[in-house]
C-alpha cells in the first residue's frame, strides 16, 4: 500500500495565522479583530471571516484551494475606510503566509483578487477577496 496524504484544516490555520499576525502588528486598526471561519453572532465591530472554497489536487501531496476572505466592520464612521484599510492589512498578511515551518500547510500564494466592496444586508461596510494557494499535505500516520 502506498503512502496516504491528508490535508490540514486550512480555514483553522489561516484564521489562527491572521489572528496572530494582527496581534503582533498591534496597531489600533489591528486590535480587537474577531477572526474565524464563521460569521459572529452577535456582530463584532471588526471581523475577518475565512472560507475554504476548495480546489483541485495537483499532485499526491499538494492541492490548490481558493480561499474567500470577508472583512466586516460595524458602525464605521469612516465611510468604510476602516474596512478598506483592514482588508488591505489582511491581504498583506495572507500574501505572506507561505512558510516552511511546522504546522503551516501553505507552500505558495499563487494569486490574489480584491479586496472589493460588496453590499451587506446590514448596510455596514464589507470587503471581499480571494487567495489561490498551493497547500501541502502530510503523511497519514
Amino acid at each position: 500500500m502506498g503512502k496516504r496524504v491528508i490535508h490540514s484544516d486550512l480555514e483553522e490555520f489561516l484564521a489562527r495565522f491572521i489572528r496572530q499576525e494582527l496581534e503582533v502588528i498591534g496597531s489600533p486598526l489591528a486590535s480587537d479583530v474577531f477572526v474565524s471561519n464563521q460569521f459572529p453572532n452577535p456582530a463584532r465591530p471588526k471581523s475577518v471571516i475565512v472560507r475554504d472554497d476548495g480546489g483541485p489536487d495537483v499532485s499526491i501531496i499538494t492541492n490548490e484551494p481558493t480561499v474567500g476572505i470577508t472583512v466586516l466592520t460595524d458602525d464605521d464612521f469612516t465611510d468604510g475606510k476602516t474596512a478598506t484599510d483592514l482588508s488591505y492589512l489582511v491581504k498583506a498578511i495572507v500574501k505572506d503566509c507561505a512558510r516552511v515551518e511546522p504546522g503551516n500547510p501553505v507552500a505558495a500564494v499563487l494569486g490574489f483578487t480584491g479586496p472589493y466592496k460588496v453590499p451587506d444586508e446590514t448596510g455596514h461596510p464589507r470587503r471581499y477577496m480571494t487567495a489561490e494557494l498551493s497547500v501541502a499535505g502530510h503523511e497519514l500516520a
